[in-house]
């Protein structure tokens, strides 16, 4: 009886930690060329911002993306394109540290993709999905909601959305405003699962060998925690 609650405790938190970030280098620790590959920027006309890998104020990992806009000529657009699925329901985090700006200094500015088509504004404010994707209070455009005013600390937006069904890709974009200085780190963007539909347990297996726990057929990058019948963590 013991064995099979033990068992059952492990199949529980593989199946609710096993949600893989579909971003790509997500806390800006691989840099190639003075940039954070595949990361992209998108304001190419803008000059005058400065962007380096910053090992003092980072929030995770071991370093963070440090953008100075203080001389540049417009706002510092960076994004990575992500391919998802129409009709999924996604959660989405990123991490900022704003260090010095004028109270308009940051924020979220995402949109869908169908193909190489990006999503129109006024489809994306008729989806209703504007807010979580251009930032709270956001009605469109000419209504700018920025991150709150909160200086030298880490702070976290979360949003969750679920995609138009007609989309297939996602651009995730963050955005730094001229005067300012911010940190970036942290980002994810996950396919919000449900539980046991979503591991495949035909295939997962947790097999008992001597005084070996083996596990397998789990997807690459998942966490697995080991608890007791009791409810304490183990390892």
């Amino acid at each position: 009886m013991r064995k099979i609650t033990l068992f059952l405790s492990l199949v529980v938190c593989v199946m609710l930690t096993q949600a893989q970030n579909l971003l790509t280098n997500p806390s800006f620790e691989t840099w190639t060329d003075g940039t954070p590959a595949p990361w992209y920027v998108v304001s190419t006309s803008v000059t005058g911002s400065v962007v380096s890998q910053d090992a003092s104020i980072f929030t995770d990992g071991t370093k963070s993306f440090k953008i100075n806009a203080t001389g540049a000529s417009g706002t510092v657009n960076w994004a990575q394109p992500i391919s998802i699925v129409g009709g999924k329901t996604y959660t989405l985090n990123m991490s900022y540290y704003i260090a010095s700006g004028d109270g308009t200094d940051a924020r979220i500015w995402c949109n869908f993709k169908t193909g190489t088509t990006f999503m129109a504004e006024a489809d994306l404010v008729a989806t209703g999905l504007y807010p979580k994707l251009r930032g709270p209070g956001a009605a469109n455009s000419s209504g700018s909601e920025y991150f709150p005013d909160v200086k030298v600390t880490w702070q976290t937006f979360t949003t969750e959305f679920t995609a138009p069904a007609s989309v297939d890709g996602f651009d995730f974009q963050f955005r730094t405003y001229k005067t300012a200085v911010v940190y970036w780190d942290k980002m994810s963007l996950t396919e919000k699962t449900t539980g046991i539909n979503d591991l495949n347990v035909n295939q997962f297996a947790a097999i008992v060998s001597g005084k070996n726990l083996l596990i397998k057929n789990i997807a690459n990058g998942s966490t697995v925690e080991i608890y007791s019948a009791l409810g304490s963590k183990i390892q």
